[in-house]
Protein backbone atom coordinates (compact mmCIF):
# COMPACT_ATOMS: atom_id res chain seq x y z
CA UNK A 1 0.00 0.00 0.00
CA UNK A 2 1.34 3.42 -0.84
CA UNK A 3 0.26 6.89 0.05
CA UNK A 4 -0.78 9.77 -2.18
CA UNK A 5 2.05 10.76 -4.50
CA UNK A 6 3.76 13.63 -2.74
CA UNK A 7 7.13 14.47 -1.33
CA UNK A 8 8.63 11.78 0.89
CA UNK A 9 9.48 12.64 4.49
CA UNK A 10 12.81 14.35 5.10
CA UNK A 11 14.55 11.20 6.34
CA UNK A 12 14.16 9.62 2.90
CA UNK A 13 11.71 6.82 3.64
CA UNK A 14 8.27 6.62 2.12
CA UNK A 15 5.28 6.65 4.45
CA UNK A 16 2.75 3.85 4.18
CA UNK A 17 -0.75 4.22 5.56
CA UNK A 18 -4.08 2.53 5.37
CA UNK A 19 -6.27 5.67 5.18
CA UNK A 20 -5.30 9.06 3.78
CA UNK A 21 -7.02 12.46 3.62
CA UNK A 22 -5.61 14.84 0.99
CA UNK A 23 -6.45 17.82 -1.25
CA UNK A 24 -6.56 17.46 -5.03
CA UNK A 25 -8.29 19.23 -7.92
CA UNK A 26 -10.10 21.75 -5.71
CA UNK A 27 -11.60 19.26 -3.22
CA UNK A 28 -10.69 17.18 -0.18
CA UNK A 29 -10.62 13.40 -0.55
CA UNK A 30 -10.27 10.39 1.75
CA UNK A 31 -9.25 6.99 0.47
CA UNK A 32 -7.82 3.65 1.44
CA UNK A 33 -4.26 3.63 0.24
CA UNK A 34 -4.66 0.35 -1.60
CA UNK A 35 -7.06 2.15 -3.96
CA UNK A 36 -6.36 5.07 -6.30
CA UNK A 37 -9.98 6.24 -5.94
CA UNK A 38 -11.31 8.11 -2.89
CA UNK A 39 -14.32 6.68 -1.04
CA UNK A 40 -15.34 10.19 0.10
CA UNK A 41 -14.84 13.66 -1.41
CA UNK A 42 -16.08 17.15 -0.72
CA UNK A 43 -15.26 20.79 0.05
CA UNK A 44 -14.91 20.43 3.85
CA UNK A 45 -11.47 19.44 5.16
CA UNK A 46 -12.85 18.85 8.66
CA UNK A 47 -15.62 16.54 7.41
CA UNK A 48 -13.26 14.46 5.28
CA UNK A 49 -10.78 14.15 8.15
CA UNK A 50 -13.61 12.98 10.41
CA UNK A 51 -14.62 10.34 7.86
CA UNK A 52 -11.00 9.16 7.59
CA UNK A 53 -10.68 8.99 11.38
CA UNK A 54 -13.81 6.86 11.68
CA UNK A 55 -12.65 4.39 9.02
CA UNK A 56 -9.16 4.17 10.58
CA UNK A 57 -10.56 3.94 14.11
CA UNK A 58 -13.00 1.12 13.39
CA UNK A 59 -10.41 -0.89 11.47
CA UNK A 60 -7.38 -0.19 13.68
CA UNK A 61 -5.52 1.49 10.83
CA UNK A 62 -3.12 4.38 10.36
CA UNK A 63 -4.54 7.73 9.08
CA UNK A 64 -2.37 10.30 7.28
CA UNK A 65 -3.67 13.85 6.91
CA UNK A 66 -2.02 16.04 4.28
CA UNK A 67 -2.08 19.81 3.83
CA UNK A 68 -3.16 21.47 0.58
CA UNK A 69 0.44 21.39 -0.69
CA UNK A 70 0.70 17.62 -0.10
CA UNK A 71 2.97 17.73 2.95
CA UNK A 72 2.13 15.44 5.83
CA UNK A 73 0.37 17.43 8.56
CA UNK A 74 -0.52 14.57 10.88
CA UNK A 75 -0.12 10.80 11.20
CA UNK A 76 -2.37 8.92 13.62
CA UNK A 77 -2.57 5.20 14.39
CA UNK A 78 -5.70 3.74 15.95
CA UNK A 79 -6.03 0.48 17.90
CA UNK A 80 -8.70 -2.01 16.96
CA UNK A 81 -11.05 -3.78 19.32
CA UNK A 82 -14.70 -4.10 20.29
CA UNK A 83 -14.72 -0.55 21.67
CA UNK A 84 -12.12 1.39 19.69
CA UNK A 85 -10.70 4.52 21.25
CA UNK A 86 -11.71 7.89 19.86
CA UNK A 87 -8.10 9.04 20.28
CA UNK A 88 -4.96 7.90 18.49
CA UNK A 89 -2.81 5.26 20.14
CA UNK A 90 -0.27 6.97 22.43
CA UNK A 91 3.30 6.85 21.17
CA UNK A 92 6.44 6.31 23.21
CA UNK A 93 7.53 9.94 22.97
CA UNK A 94 8.73 11.69 26.11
Amino acid sequence: MTTHEAAAPEHGTELHADVETYYENGAWHTRRCDSPDPFASGPSRVRLIAIGVEVARWNGLCHIIRDIDGTVAEVNRYATGPYPSRSPVPTGRS
